[in-house]
């Protein structure tokens, strides 16, 4: 029989989910941007996928692995807009060309919290060089942890939580409908389970690699992060699908399925009237 493939994100907040996880005759784990892995579960390249959910959303994959995601209920750290003008007055912003759900939510959010509908350009993740062309810039993961570097600067997770007063999850493991997704769902959560008792060596292991000192990670890992997709994470996502459809970033609602679950039928809750901005100013 041939080995499950496995495909996780390269960026620091995955660790806790594939740590101590190793290829075997039963799988193999590799590891990409959001935006490829996304794209290799669609064309059948891996079995199992740790995807943003706006992809789950527009079809891709068959079912969500329960119990598991890459979420926060505030301030994320590692997902920020960084911008020369303040956003009510945005018409361009480069976006980093790996995410995939952050640059959803940050479509939701200025349209709900500034009314405006700014153009979006794909751009390799460097600061300096997306800010020198457009007015603003979306970073996701490790170089998203500077707070400097524009006028007004962003965190998304925030934003999203201000909105709604709702978690946010950005990505889930989604399976592929020939996979035996509890037998794949055994091996994540127990791999889930030994990351989550190794934050600290995982933070002090990833100080070269994400430029912060290993202590000042641990925070991050530990209490920013979320990684158990309860039911408010559910909702999170059930809010998130609403708006998407309204903002025709995704065609049409599409029934959550779990593993081992089925479909989820709760309808989702009304989409939130926005509130006041949760801008600041970095300078």
């Amino acid at each position: 029989m041939a080995a499950v493939r496995i495909g996780a994100v390269s960026f620091l907040n995955t660790r806790p989910l594939v740590h101590g996880l190793q290829s075997n005759s039963e799988f193999m784990l590799s590891f990409d941007t959001p935006s490829l892995l996304s794209e290799k579960l669609r064309l059948g390249e891996i079995d199992v996928g740790l995807i943003p959910v706006v992809e789950y959303l527009r079809g891709v994959g068959d079912a969500i692995l329960p119990g598991i995601c890459i979420a926060s209920d505030g301030p994320v750290r590692t997902v920020k807009l960084y911008s020369r003008v303040h956003p009510e007055k945005l018409t361009d912003i480069a976006v980093d060309a790996g995410s995939r759900s952050s640059v959803a939510m940050l479509r939701i959010l200025l349209a709900e919290r500034f009314g405006v509908t700014p153009d979006f350009h794909t751009f390799r993740a460097n600061l300096r060089e997306m800010l020198h062309s457009h007015e603003a810039a979306l970073l996701i993961g490790d170089p998203a942890f500077t707070d400097s570097g524009a006028p007004y600067i962003w965190d998304l997770g925030q934003g999203w939580k201000e909105l709604t007063n709702q978690p946010f999850v950005f990505a889930a493991w989604v399976v592929r409908g020939q996979v035996d997704g509890e037998k794949v769902h055994s091996w994540l959560r127990g791999a889930m389970q030994e990351g989550m008792a190794h934050l600290e060596e995982i933070a002090l292991e990833a100080e070269t690699t994400s430029h912060q000192h290993g202590h000042s990670l641990l925070p991050y890992l530990r209490d920013t992060l979320h990684y158990t997709l309860g039911a408010r994470e559910v909702r999170g996502i059930e809010t998130f699908q609403k708006l998407c459809v309204r903002y025709n970033i995704v065609p049409t609602t599409r029934e959550l399925e779990f593993v081992g679950q089925g479909p989820r039928v709760d309808a989702p809750a009304d989409a939130p009237a926005p509130t006041a901005p949760g801008t600041r100013s970095s300078g």
